[in-house]
């Protein structure tokens, strides 16, 4: 089956998705809110539909981009947008929670409209590519039925699960993971820069630790399903140093140091569960406990 496909949103992300569709030679209709966004993909030949109601009339899979799940449910709560919707299937790729994934789940499926809720793992300039990722969730059938489009959008389309929330707590974790890094090569990139070492010297360094970090995660990932949290390597003590080290450095010369703060703050707050002589590894527990 050759799917119509129209694309709900034309921000970045979401004309990025509706070229590449276009580039792959489906039949590509875009709607949003703000007209001028369109114009672009108007020039290179998409079909505009003149209302929401109309895009999803137009096509067979309608793909949603917007800004979040609360935008996304108000264009789509629409009466008429909502039975235009209904035997469609629609592609929910907005950035959001897995409890929003469920409740739109449900509300999909009240309405007779068949629903894969996806998380997208790239810049908008990376949509199409063969190594693009994305992640899916919902029924395997249905996305089976539709990997001809999901796959023009990225060539990594991954299934993540029949439960709807998978696709958005892969994302969730996995943005969780990539900021932690990249707030912590800004930190390390001020303090090199600051004691005056070339910024060369320190990507090598951090070239140089990605195989030992590598290894330290996934032996993380087997204490936590061991629950061995034997502090036979390197103990949350000796792990504690570092953030210290890192406030009064930053105390010396005069610069933030938020992220030092929060993770001295959770290494304290271990110690003083006695886990001062665990593994790195025993901090999950800590971090798995709610805020009183």
């Amino acid at each position: 089956m050759t799917y119509k496909v129209s694309v709900i949103g034309t921000g970045r992300m979401g004309s990025a998705l509706a070229r590449a569709l276009f580039k792959k030679g489906f039949s590509t209709t875009v709607w949003n809110r703000t007209s001028s966004k369109t114009e672009p993909l108007a020039r290179l030949g998409l079909r505009v539909a003149p209302s929401l109601k109309d895009a999803a009339a137009l096509s067979d899979v309608v793909i949603v981009n917007v800004s979040d799940y609360a935008a996304a449910h108000q264009l789509l709560q629409d009466m008429g947008v909502a039975a235009a919707l209904s035997g469609k299937i629609l592609v929910q790729l907005t950035t959001g929670t897995p409890d929003e994934a469920r409740r739109m789940e449900s509300w999909a499926g009240e309405r007779k409209i068949s629903y894969l809720d996806g998380a997208i793992m790239s810049y908008p300039s990376g949509i199409g590519a063969p190594e693009c990722t994305i992640f899916y969730s919902g029924s395997e059938e249905l996305f089976d039925r539709t990997k001809p489009v999901l796959l023009a959008l990225g060539g990594n389309a991954v299934f993540a699960g029949n439960a709807i929330g998978h696709a958005s707590a892969l994302d969730m974790a996995g943005v969780n993971f990539a900021l932690s890094n990249m707030f912590g090569f800004l930190a390390g990139y001020i303090v090199c820069e600051e004691e005056g070492l070339p910024a060369e010297a320190f990507v090598g360094s951090v070239r140089s630790l990605l195989p030992v970090i590598e290894e330290i995660l996934a032996g993380i990932s087997t204490r936590i399903q061991k629950k061995d949290y034997a502090g036979d390597e390197a103990t949350v003590q000796a792990w504690s140093v570092g953030p210290k080290e890192l406030l009064q450095w930053g105390k010396e010369h005069r610069l933030a140091q938020a992220m030092a703060r929060a993770q001295h703050d959770l290494f304290e707050k271990a110690m003083k569960a006695g886990r001062d002589q665990d593994d790195f590894a025993s901090l999950y527990e800590i971090m798995k406990k709610a805020e009183s």
